[in-house]
């Protein structure tokens, strides 16, 4: 009776803890992270730059407040430089490809009508007790579709509003561009601040440091310790992994696109924006390159563009197959989640904390995954290696299976002697 009563006292304990954690990283990242952003990335980027700033004191006789302020310009101006160059290129791309697609809705109602009749061909396949019914619905459907797409633009939800769609904002953007100017005051201040507070924690990195150590017991510093080097470990390793995959799945997109231009099968633009945007979607948890490209090509198929339909979908396949042999050569198999883990990442992190939420979550899960299979943390438990009868593990049974071998021939060679 006393054992099973500790036991329950043992589950509400840990249920209460998990509860305080789970509440207070709620808190945090409502509450305190955008106030503390600027803080918090430059602590990150002052521990990258501490290598650098050493090596620059070390072979010159330049101090290390003045390292750290110079290292510092030289990445915020490169970092800039790169966002001004990248940045033109993707807006004056990104406006064309927006105009380009609203007036590609004039041609709505001739697509709806290619799609009408091509369900109803099907549909003449089967029995004519399922064919009337499905027929009229369909009809019905298209001519409820055609009536919303051409709408007088007068209405105030703009265009194919009965579908749900609010398309207002992109044809008046004046108002997104209003909200955006309103906000610049405020983020040119937190650049600002980041800034300087990067400069001061790069050059008082190691005060920093030995403050927040000195506040820790000793057995909690080493822990301290190999929690920030498995966590800038793995951060480094993704960051560097789909990086160079969104560079990839990028650059074979763009060779696509450029070769069905120069074949005359796709007229037009936007090469290099459709293709940024697609590999910024295809390393996204559970969506992937299919989210722009499948959708795509059956569209251009439905209009009759066969020829740019069929090349959409060929280079869909080839960044799936080269996705699926480069990724997990690039990303450790630790750090991934099972699917269903990053689903419920990304849908609880939209509920609870917006469109940034759906990002960080699953990331947060990826980190703490590595630390509880490293045995930093223990959250949950994680498979042991299975035991023989006689004890021994399958990892000395192994070792054990290729040691046999080698004494059984040494026992030969030495009855032949």
């Amino acid at each position: 009776m006393t054992a099973s009563v500790e036991r329950r006292k043992g589950v509400l304990i840990n249920v209460a803890y998990f509860a305080l954690i789970i509440g207070a990283f709620y808190l945090f990242m409502r509450f305190a992270f955008w106030p503390l952003f600027p803080f918090i990335f430059a602590f990150f980027a002052a521990m990258l730059l501490q290598k650098p700033v050493r090596l620059l004191t070390g072979r010159t006789p330049i101090k290390k407040g003045l390292a750290a302020f110079l290292l510092t310009m030289f990445c915020t101006l490169f970092l800039i430089g790169i966002i001004a160059l990248a940045g033109t290129k993707i807006v004056t791309e990104v406006k064309g490809l927006v105009e380009s697609v609203m007036s590609a809705f004039d041609s709505l109602p001739d697509f709806i009508l290619t799609a009408e009749k091509w369900l109803v061909s099907l549909v003449e396949k089967l029995p004519s007790a399922l064919e009337t019914p499905i027929t009229g619905w369909i009809n019905n459907l298209a001519d409820n579709l055609i009536a919303a797409a051409q709408q007088s633009p007068s209405r105030p939800s703009g265009s194919i509003a009965d579908l749900g769609f609010d398309l207002s904002s992109l044809k008046t953007p004046l108002s997104g561009v209003i909200s955006t100017a309103s906000k610049v005051p405020s983020i040119l201040i937190a650049i600002v601040i980041t800034f300087i507070a990067t400069v001061f924690m790069t050059s008082d990195y190691d005060r920093i440091v030995l403050f927040i150590k000195r506040q820790l017991p000793s057995k909690k510093r080493e822990t301290l310790s190999k929690t920030k080097n498995l966590t800038i470990t793995t951060i480094s390793k993704m960051l560097k992994a789909y990086c160079l995959i969104i560079c990839i799945t990028c650059t074979e997109l763009f060779i696509g696109l450029s070769a069905l231009r120069l074949l005359g099968i796709y007229n037009g633009g936007y090469v290099f924006t459709i293709s940024l945007v697609t590999a910024i979607v295809d390393i996204l948890p559970i969506l992937g390159s299919g989210t722009v490209l499948i959708p795509w090509g059956i569209v251009s198929l439905l209009m009759g563009k066969t020829g740019l339909g069929i090349g959409v979908l060929v280079i869909y396949v080839i960044i799936t197959v080269l996705r699926q042999y480069i990724e997990p050569k690039l990303v450790a198999g630790q750090l991934g989640l099972p699917p269903i883990a990053t689903l419920m990442g990304m849908y609880i992190g939209l509920k609870l904390f917006g469109v940034l939420g759906m990002f960080i979550l699953p990331f947060t899960i990826t980190i703490l995954k590595v630390l509880n299979d490293d045995g930093v943390i223990r959250i949950w438990r994680t498979a042991r290696p299975a035991k023989a009868e006689d004890g021994h593990s399958s990892v000395e049974l192994k070792k054990f299976s290729q040691i046999k071998p080698t004494m059984k021939r040494k026992q030969k060679g030495n009855k032949k002697r």
